[in-house]
């Protein structure tokens, strides 16, 4: 299993998957996906790369969501990249 993300039904998706379509049963809505990473110390978490399957999530979209809490995570800090390694990303991320 790997640390995957979709954003389905306006809602930012977290979880453990072989592959991203495993996250939800209906794919209609699903704007993309990536890989994620979460240091719970700092309560910060990282999304980034894209799912060969969906595509990459836009920014726009992500930042969206996070602002309206369509997520499961309240009080953390989300970082953004287009990495597609984990130690390239926490380089070069933005704060959403």
């Amino acid at each position: 299993m790997y640390p995957k993300f979709i954003v389905n039904e306006n809602r930012l998706i977290i979880g453990m998957a072989f592959q991203h379509r495993m996250l939800a049963r209906n794919h209609n809505s699903t704007l993309g996906g990536g890989w994620w990473h979460i240091d719970e110390a700092t309560q910060r978490i990282w999304l980034y790369a894209s799912s060969q399957v969906f595509g990459p999530v836009k920014k726009e979209i992500l930042k969206e969501i996070i602002a309206k809490g369509n997520h499961d995570y309240p009080g953390y800090s989300f970082y953004f990249s287009r990495e597609s390694s984990l130690e390239a990303a926490m380089e070069n991320s933005e704060r959403l």
